[in-house]
């Protein structure tokens, strides 16, 4: 194999690199700069956010309401009032739709019911609550537990 000048070989590897760099980002397209919570919109512009981690899980509690739109944001409406959701890992929008699919649950679609683990928390009480998008912050939030 015929020897290559430096020049050349440094700038494949920076080449390479940079590939790299631009495949990682498109990677975390929609997540929060930790990784912690994944933000997806669809068509019609509804935000759905879900927790990469799931650390935010509210041990022992149930939540129970139908699945709506809070300003912009899929939520449930409870009968202590609407509130915007983070669903558990791995949920994500079916696409063409305004229905979630939760792992382990199904799916929920719009005016659907919803019973299972979560509860509401105090949004500044989030690991996350900086990189809630304007259209869902509010007080309060609702976090829904993983299904295990």
């Amino acid at each position: 194999m015929a020897r290559q000048p430096l020049r050349v070989v440094a700038s494949r590897i920076a080449a390479a690199a940079l590939a790299a760099t631009v495949l990682a980002s498109g990677a975390l397209a929609g997540c929060s700069a930790d990784g912690e919570l994944i933000v997806t919109t669809n068509a019609a512009g509804h935000v759905l956010m879900s927790d990469a981690r799931h650390a935010e899980a509210v041990a022992g509690s149930v939540v129970e309401g139908t699945l709506t739109i809070v300003d912009s944001c899929f939520g449930l409406n409870t009968s202590t009032g609407d509130f915007a959701a983070v669903f558990p890992q791995g949920s994500g929008l079916i696409e063409n739709t305004d229905q979630v699919s939760i792992p382990g649950w199904g799916t929920l679609g719009l005016g659907n019911h919803y019973q299972g683990g979560g509860g509401i928390l105090e949004s500044s009480t989030l690991s996350y609550h900086d990189v809630i998008p304007a259209g869902c912050q509010a007080g309060r939030i609702i976090v829904l537990n993983p299904i295990r």
